[in-house]
């Protein structure tokens, strides 16, 4: 989170404003392209930010494609993980380091994911 991509980050507001004014499929369509661009961006997103759009979906009333995208952050954590910790770089932090953010990471964003994907399921049970 140290770097900014400008031009993801006005999707993530734009998806806010349409949202506040009601426009789900414009919100919607925003965060597609915002998740298009996090996963190719060098920049570390928090899980919160990555489950802007189930947990829209979900609002939007598409409960299945909220789910399908909840199942798709997690069965991505490890590679987002490995990428946010850099791994793979041997230029930045001792290994030692790594292994323990990348660790960190998977543990405190798993469980990010699936209290937000609780808070979906509650969400839609109530309407």
């Amino acid at each position: 989170m140290f770097a900014s991509d400008e031009p993801l980050a006005a999707l993530l507001r734009d998806s806010t404003a349409f949202k506040d004014a009601g426009d789900w499929p414009s919100a919607v369509a925003c965060l597609y392209r915002a998740k298009a661009l996090m996963l190719v961006s060098p920049v570390m997103y928090p899980a919160e930010s990555w489950c802007k759009l189930p947990l829209y979906l979900q609002q939007a009333g598409l409960l299945t494609e909220s789910m399908a995208e909840f199942e798709f952050l997690l069965a991505d954590l490890p590679r987002r993980a490995r990428h946010d910790a850099r791994i793979d770089d041997p230029n930045v932090l001792p290994e030692a380091s790594k292994q323990r953010l990348y660790k960190s990471l998977l543990e405190n964003d798993a469980e990010t994911i699936q209290l937000k994907r609780a808070l979906a399921l509650k969400r839609a049970a109530k309407k």
